[in-house]
């Protein structure tokens, strides 16, 4: 997907190219607009507004949907780190209104 970003963005093949530095990579994937299959894809997946979202067509709520299951799957607190935040807001507090 991000090859045919470029190559619709750009009008170039990114494994055609000979001497593409990494930076150079990295700056032609940073410039992609939302017009590109990439840019389209994470248009949909940070979508909030709730009526854009209930507009979105099947295709584009299995993609968003895919990735809210993936995102929500990365975030893992166990109960000491749960702990361990309610004491530093608990001092915090504390010190702002002890």
């Amino acid at each position: 997907m991000i090859e045919q970003s470029i190559a619709k963005q750009y009008h170039i093949l990114p494994s055609e190219q000979q001497e593409l530095s990494y930076s150079d990579w990295s700056k032609l994937v940073s410039g992609l607009m939302n017009d590109t299959p990439l840019g389209k894809v994470i248009e949909i997946r940070s979508e909030d507004d709730a009526e854009i979202i209930k507009n979105m067509n099947s295709e584009q709520l299995a993609i968003r949907n895919e990735w809210q299951a993936f995102y929500n799957s990365q975030i893992t607190y166990s109960e000491s780190d749960m702990l361990e935040q309610a004491e530093m807001l608990e001092k915090i507090m504390a010190s702002l209104f002890g």
